[in-house]
């Protein structure tokens, strides 16, 4: 095989990374999304799933403050995570803090149907929980981002 002296081969493209198989994050912006609440799920869920049920009392056991801490520090994460808008990071906190109750309150009702007769209202408090945080953690980065210079490079 020649190779034409017209067109000679480049050697200074970069190489193409494998099908399958990156080293960047993903790009993804639904994974992005799925990691936040994921995050989100895990921070309520690992404050709130060891506490019998007969000692929880929202929104004081487990800790608002501590949850407002965790959720806060996530919806800061989130903002850089998903760049799109406002929303979409703010949401993605409380939407964890709320599948978080509802994980519990499906194992437990599956033990004892009659253990969760006011469960919306756990929802409705720890989703409130959920948004006050990711509104102080996303409206902290995105003033944070205004803050500071853009990089160039």
């Amino acid at each position: 095989m020649t190779t034409n002296p017209l067109n000679p081969p480049r050697h200074s493209d970069p190489p193409r990374p494998r099908a399958g198989g990156t080293s960047s994050p993903p790009s993804n912006p639904i994974l992005r999304r799925a990691a936040v609440v994921f995050a989100a799920f895990l921070a309520c869920g690992l404050l709130l799933w060891p506490i019998p049920y007969s000692r929880v009392s929202l929104p004081g056991n487990p800790s608002s403050a501590l949850l407002l801490l965790l959720g806060g520090a996530i919806g800061f994460v989130a903002a850089f995570l998903i760049r799109s808008g406002f929303a979409a990071p703010w949401l993605a906190v409380p939407m964890g803090f709320a599948l978080a109750v509802i994980a519990r309150v499906a194992v437990e009702t599956s033990r004892d149907p009659t253990s969760h007769n006011l469960w919306p209202f756990e929802v409705v408090i720890l989703g409130g929980i959920g948004l006050a945080a990711g509104l102080i953690g996303v409206s902290l980065a995105r003033l944070f981002q205004r803050l500071t210079p853009a990089r160039s490079g």
